[in-house]
């Protein structure tokens, strides 16, 4: 199967109590819903201040559609109090980020081990609510 062919597919995994949203295909405006609603049920299953994390690392094209969508699931983890973090390596994907400034908001990481670090002020919140 060549790189461009393979079919989008969305999974969700817990790693310590952080949740990510592994995504691989592409992301365009007939597959952004479903990131959607994988991203909204991790959401829902977020333990602060552990994030949630799209990693896009296998996504081979992502739209506006796309984009807009993880602006739009960035609004909705901070409504709840839950950083959205996104790891990208691939200039195909930097690339919308850099152009759209979406990178401002979701600085993306380069690799899931970077995204799934705690942060200091990340745990001095949860002291402080604690």
């Amino acid at each position: 199967m060549a790189h461009f062919d393979r079919p989008f597919r969305v999974e969700r995994e817990v790693h310590g109590y952080a949740i990510v949203v592994r995504v691989v295909g592409e992301v365009d405006s007939s597959t952004a819903a479903e990131l959607g609603r994988a991203t909204a049920v991790a959401l829902a299953l977020a333990t602060p201040p552990a994030p949630v994390v799209v990693d896009l690392s296998d996504v081979d094209f992502i739209s506006a559609a796309g984009l807009n969508q993880l602006q739009r699931d960035h609004g909705a983890a901070s409504a709840a109090g839950v950083e959205l973090r996104v790891v990208a390596r691939h200039r195909h994907v930097l690339r919308p980020f850099e152009v759209t400034g979406l990178d401002r908001d979701l600085r993306p990481a380069a690799t899931l081990a970077e995204a799934l670090r705690v942060r200091a002020t990340d745990a001095r919140r949860a002291v402080l609510r604690g």
